[in-house]
């Protein structure tokens, strides 16, 4: 069926970093697959919906606004000042430290911010307005922060489509995404749409000299050392644990470091899913880290 584009509108969410009272704009591919995993067991699909992850045509972005157009990730390590002057100096360091900021842009952006040419005053005013945080305590006998964010605009992921696919992120708007989620938080409404054709026409096709990460992801074993080569990219570490009530203990996952969205390569890969769970655990604990690309 090709790429889709899947719209997701919250409210209000609680995307955390492992501490409650922070909270992100956005998720990663995995978690948005974890949650997915437990919507096909409760809807009893799970090896179904396993055996179609694994398939190789299959892939997740990771998640980022929507306003008007799609946004990207800002490509990591090619953004160059073009007015660097002795005379400007100290506008030319405000406007780097404000392109050092961003961490998206419109896709339509994206070749001017590579090549020097973009409005980052402009840009960064339009990254700040995507959405709002707010700190709640919750009273009682043990008084604890949530951090909540409250969205200005609407997240995409982009994904292989498939009927079980769309079946799963449709049941998934009503149990929601996040954390603090018996709260009621990270709801959403769903809209599956088409994706341009010119942005189409740049996801996985190879023939690009750069290819921009759009899933925090990880090569196999056998890719690494090619897909580095050239690479500009940095790495984040993913952590946290477990609970199954077959094993009745919480356990700690073992630990992946994965490339960032945003990281920028030569030559792209297709990574796999990763079993990270503790040794002799029982069942596995599958961490997404397929890699899809956008060529420019």
């Amino acid at each position: 069926m090709g790429f889709k584009c899947y719209k997701l509108t919250f409210q209000n969410a609680h995307f955390g970093d492992g501490y409650l009272n922070t909270s992100k704009g956005s998720f990663p591919a995995s978690l948005l697959f974890s949650a997915l995993c437990l919507e096909a067991l409760k809807n009893d699909c799970l090896d179904e919906f396993i055996a179609e992850a694994q398939q190789d045509d299959f892939f997740v972005s990771d998640a980022f606004p929507y306003v008007d157009e799609p946004y990207l990730p800002k490509p990591i390590g090619l953004y160059q000042n073009k007015c660097l002057d002795f005379d400007t100096l100290a506008e030319d360091q405000r406007i780097s430290k404000k392109a050092a900021e961003l961490t998206v842009l419109p896709y339509s952006q994206l070749m001017s911010f590579v090549e020097g040419d973009a409005i980052i005053d402009d840009l960064y005013s339009d990254q700040v307005g995507l959405y709002d945080l707010e700190v709640l305590t919750k009273k009682g006998a043990d008084p604890y922060e949530v951090a909540l964010t409250r969205f200005n605009s609407s997240l995409y992921i982009i994904a292989q489509a498939s009927e079980l696919f769309d079946q799963l992120m449709t049941s998934l708007q009503y149990s929601g995404l996040g954390g603090k989620r018996s709260s009621g938080y990270g709801a959403f409404s769903l809209e599956i749409a088409e994706l341009n054709t010119d942005f189409l026409s740049h996801l996985n096709k190879f023939e690009y000299q750069r290819q921009l990460l759009l899933t925090t992801s990880l090569p196999k074993n056998n890719e690494l050392t090619k897909s580095l080569l050239g690479a500009q990219y940095k790495l984040e570490k993913t952590s946290g644990f477990t609970y199954s009530e077959t094993a009745g203990v919480l356990l700690r996952k073992n630990d992946l470091y994965k490339f960032s969205a945003g990281s920028v390569f030569l030559n792209p890969y297709l990574g796999s899913i990763v079993d990270v769970s503790p040794a002799n655990y029982a069942h596995p604990v599958y961490n997404f880290a397929k890699g899809l690309f956008y060529g420019f």
